[in-house]
């Protein structure tokens, strides 16, 4: 079974797994989704030539992939999307924007740590702090600016 095969059908079924109980979609379940697909194909891609190396790198990309991606879809909502790409767009290296969700109540801080360009494409590495019922949640990652100016999540 190749790799292609294997993420085919993981991806299957967390798509399939994404509904709920009422069979509407969920943020999080869509995050799960997304996430599983875009680590996929990078574990993949960096499993390199190696048949059992991808296989493995695609795995594990999925699986980190969809955690990340659930727990971002759980927690924001358009509102937080746009802030965050704003800051993005916007900030200085190690400038943080800090906003609080009209939506949710929750506070929110996106801080862009490290701008590089991938392919002429501007990249960000980020550090991303969500406060959730008093917890504070630090995730790091990387996004880049697509053709469309849009800010994708990378890792």
């Amino acid at each position: 079974m190749t790799y292609r095969a294997i993420a085919l059908t993981l991806l299957t079924v967390l798509a399939l797994s994404a509904c709920a109980d009422d069979q509407t979609i969920r943020k999080r379940d869509v995050g799960i989704v997304a996430g599983a697909a875009g680590g996929a194909i990078a574990g993949g891609a960096i499993g390199g030539n190696d048949p059992a190396g991808r296989v493995m790198g695609t795995l594990a990309g999925a699986i980190i992939g969809g955690a990340v991606g659930g727990y971002l879809g759980s927690v924001w909502d358009d509102y937080d999307r746009r802030q965050a790409a704003s800051a993005l767009e916007n900030n200085r290296d190690y400038r943080a924007t800090t906003w609080r969700n009209p939506n949710t109540g929750r506070e929110s801080t996106m801080q862009p740590v490290r701008t590089y360009y991938d392919q002429g494409a501007p990249c960000r590495e980020y550090t991303q702090t969500v406060i959730i019922d008093g917890r504070k949640e630090t995730v790091r990652g990387t996004a880049c600016r697509q053709a469309d100016g849009t800010w994708r999540i990378n890792n």
